[in-house]
């Protein structure tokens, strides 16, 4: 008995382990859920919702809108992400909950140069939105 259950333990976190976030179906542009390699004169850009636990009773359902150069392209469940292939240049990418009464966004320049770039995004404890590099330690 006690082999099966560390067995079915084992299999359980490494189903957990191989996928750890997954893109959205959610989609409004043909930017987005682009390949990762960025055609000439592109960038792509991959923007990932992290998962949270939080007390505010809608946000595990509302989707948090993602919003490039003004234009609403797609949304974002806690842990799924949105790659976008995007024209070079200065783009503004900002992130906004859907549900929400009061102003509650986030948002981010960057220089679509060519590199990818891979962002992040979550809710801070004063209720607004972080957009940031990958990894960045400004939480």
């Amino acid at each position: 008995m006690k082999k099966t259950l560390v067995a079915l333990a084992a299999l359980f976190l490494a189903g957990c382990a191989s996928n750890p976030y997954e893109p959205t179906l959610q989609v409004k542009s043909t930017y987005a859920n682009a390949s990762a390699v960025a055609p000439e004169g592109q960038t792509h850009i991959r923007l990932h919702r992290l998962e949270q636990s939080s007390i505010i009773p809608f946000e595990k359902t509302c989707p948090l809108l993602v919003i490039l150069d003004g234009k609403t392209i797609a949304t974002l469940h806690f842990n799924q992400y949105v790659d976008l292939n995007v024209p070079n240049g200065m783009r503004k990418i900002e992130v906004r909950i859907a549900c929400a009464l009061t102003k509650t966004t986030g948002s981010i320049t960057v220089d679509a140069n060519g590199k990818s770039i891979s962002l992040e995004t979550d809710r801070s404890f004063f209720g607004t939105y972080n957009i940031r590099p990958e990894g960045s330690t400004n939480k």
